[in-house]
């Protein structure tokens, strides 16, 4: 608890990311990740493998390599990203201080705070009377003014409306409301991933399963508010909650997708 309230305080956040929890969030997702680390370690390595197949199959070195949702960096091949291109743009809506530790060895790779919705600094202003800022898929444009020759979307789309939607629950908005507006940040951000042209690497959970302690599943949704994911390369499950995580009755696994080539020089 200590460490989490000292790593809150130190969490690279900008006002209005904080203000809807994202620096928190951050702090969160650390606080999992070493709770879950063994339970998590075979998604990790097969997303990592999805990227490394990826960037065996382009055609030359150099340019820019951008990364959305980096987080942690225990899914992506840091190494063989920063072989491969001039710039790795590692951009995320936070950042805990230990990845700029972890970037010390890494001369061509840079964080970047970033918010690939585009609604998080408008969102913080939002009052209830007014109509909610509309994500945009030109949203990714704002990154950097050199355009990218890889972008790689990691472990990030399911999350994108989650806080937004959790800030505007406490704003009292209506159930229907935060469903149709997660689902339009989910189909801006795909639209934005199709929009780009370069080759795109896309990783996403995309359907929710929770078990009982038997391992039967009792409840599946979908992890994409009902937006129809795309055809998956690769498929693989993710033992998001083992036992003991949510409770002691329930764990929750993730059905993941990863799938290239989603932008026009595909």
């Amino acid at each position: 608890m200590l460490a989490e309230l000292v790593l809150n305080a130190l969490v690279r956040c900008e006002a209005p990311a904080r203000r809807l929890g994202y620096g928190r969030g951050a702090v969160s997702l650390w606080s999992r990740s070493r709770r879950c680390g063994r339970a998590w370690a075979p998604h990790h390595a097969a997303t990592r493998d999805f990227v490394a197949g990826l960037l065996r199959d382009l055609p030359q070195k150099g340019g820019n390599a951008w990364v959305l949702g980096a987080g942690l960096l225990d899914d992506l091949p840091l190494d063989d990203l920063c072989r491969r291109f001039d710039r790795v743009i590692l951009a995320d809506i936070a950042f805990l201080p230990c990845m700029a530790r972890r970037l010390r060895r890494y001369g061509n790779a840079e964080m970047r705070l970033f918010d690939a919705t585009g609604i998080v600094a408008p969102l913080s202003r939002w009052q209830v009377a007014e109509n909610l800022p509309l994500p945009a898929a030109n949203a990714l444009a704002g990154l950097d003014a050199a355009a990218p020759s890889l972008v790689l979307s990691l472990n990030l789309l399911s999350q994108l409306p989650l806080l937004p939607l959790a800030w505007l629950e406490r704003q009292g908005v209506d159930h229907g409301t935060r469903q149709d507006y997660g689902r339009r940040i989910v189909a801006a951000h795909l639209a934005g991933l199709r929009d780009l042209a370069c080759p795109v690497g896309l990783v996403s959970d995309f359907r929710r399963i929770f078990r009982n302690r038997a391992g039967e599943a009792v409840v599946a949704e979908s992890a994409l508010f009902d937006v129809t994911p795309p055809v998956a390369e690769r498929e693989w499950s993710w033992a998001l909650a083992p036992l003991g995580e949510i409770d002691g009755q329930t764990a929750l696994d993730l059905r993941v997708l990863a799938t290239r080539n989603l932008g026009r020089a595909a």
